[in-house]
């Protein structure tokens, strides 16, 4: 895949729609597929991740690593209604026809669900909704939009919405004058008025919002207008690429940044050094750096140690919390939520019919309480359920994301009373 292609394929991934109209609330659907079988006694129950690693695009060693340390701690607490649980994992190697016989692997092992699908090629979610296969923690960067609307598809990690709470950030992080940047394409249009509705909402509109073409590598201009207009907070609404050059074209004369929480690599961070002040980021969950506050992150880290130390080197990859805390996150929710299913039927559709019954869900603090029995009011993005985010900022010294503050930011809540 060539370098155009990928950034057309990240804005248009990042896109949603921006209506916050109010739409139906009902539950959703199941599919058409027949499911397996009750589980013999003894029988193990299959979860399956799929995600691209080892490829010459984005790899994610870091989910998988997160995923089968959860496995091993659900295991040895008896795995699911006493089954062990088995996971399997399918690379997708960031090809559309791959991620699609990973899709159908996955009917025909009978998993009992997906969780930490990663995959921007699109077209896993139909097959996995007709075998009535649901799927737990996806990226949601699907290019055919499934995953925000699939009525099997769960997904926890807000930052889709990352423009909206971004003005909020680099208020907190001293900015008075804001603005965004971004590409000039039809995408990019929802995340930009995501921005200037957090700005309104933030009691700081933005001062200018400049559009530069998909492959632009100079940002020179745009960032001299901005400096010029006096903004010193913008928020990013490109792919990583376009935020290094805006962040080096920008200086350090006091400057701030804002992006979702992943997008910049750490190995850029890390040759950045004290240059890194100037950033902030949407961050899905707690930090690991913040397991002291967080009973529930203390755990994905013991379980994630224990899985190090049983010589898995993927679980020491713990790149962002978006990431290790989703994936990880993922496999608690599958726990929970399949202890509830009456009898000792334990198939992906007993499974679905309990997660659409589901509210109220207690994660211990890393998001608020789930409920997905009430899809999000925003069209495309229905089964987004999670819609708070944090804010942190990346340390030079550790090489690690800590909290900007203790605050949490609602973006649908956000977005709705700024546009009401």
């Amino acid at each position: 895949m060539g370098r155009r292609q990928r950034l057309r394929l990240a804005a248009a991934a990042l896109g949603t729609a921006l209506a916050v109209a109010a739409c139906s609330e009902s539950g959703p659907g199941g599919g058409t597929g027949s499911a397996p079988a009750s589980l013999a006694a003894g029988a193990s129950v299959k979860l399956m991740v799929i995600a691209p690693t080892g490829t010459a695009g984005s790899n994610y060693p870091d989910i998988l690593g997160a995923t089968k340390a959860a496995v091993r701690g659900l295991n040895s607490r008896g795995g699911i209604k006493g089954h062990r649980v088995e996971l399997l994992y399918c690379n997708e190697k960031n090809d559309a026809d791959t991620a699609k016989s990973c899709a159908n692997q996955a009917v025909s092992d009978h998993v009992l669900a997906v969780v930490n699908e990663v995959s921007a090629s699109g077209g896993i979610m139909p097959i996995l909704e007709a075998a009535h296969i649901p799927s737990i923690g996806s990226a949601g960067i699907s290019i055919d939009g499934s995953e925000l609307s699939s009525p099997v598809s769960f997904l926890l990690s807000p930052l889709t919405y990352y423009p909206a709470v971004c003005p909020a950030l680099l208020k907190e992080a001293g900015a008075t004058r804001l603005g965004a940047v971004g590409y000039s394409l039809p995408q990019v249009d929802r995340l930009m008025k995501m921005a200037e509705l957090g700005a309104k909402q933030a009691g700081s509109p933005l001062v200018l919002s400049p559009r530069v073409p998909i492959d632009t590598s100079d940002f020179t201009p745009t960032a001299t207008q901005l400096r010029r207009a006096g903004v010193n907070g913008t928020v990013l609404v490109v792919v990583d690429q376009g935020a290094y050059a805006e962040v080096a074209a920008g200086g350090e004369d006091g400057q701030k940044y804002c992006h979702a929480m992943g997008v910049l690599s750490r190995d850029w961070l890390t040759r950045q050094g004290t240059r890194t002040h100037s950033l902030v980021f949407a961050s899905a969950f707690p930090e690991l750096s913040q397991a002291a506050q967080y009973p529930e992150i203390a755990r994905a880290v013991k379980e994630l140690d224990a899985e190090v130390a049983a010589g898995d080197k993927d679980a020491a990859a713990r790149t962002t919390s978006t990431n290790t805390i989703g994936a990880w996150l993922s496999v608690q929710i599958v726990e929970k939520v399949a202890a509830a299913i009456p009898g000792d039927t334990v198939t992906s559709s007993a499974l679905l019919e309990a997660l659409n019954k589901t509210s109220g869900l207690d994660t211990g603090g890393i998001t608020p309480p789930l409920d997905f029995t009430r899809p999000s009011p925003i069209p495309g993005a229905q089964r987004l359920f999670n819609t708070t985010m944090r804010g942190v900022r990346w340390d030079p010294g550790t090489r690690t994301y800590v909290p900007l503050g203790t605050e949490t930011y609602d973006a649908l809540k956000i977005l709705t009373q700024a546009g009401a």
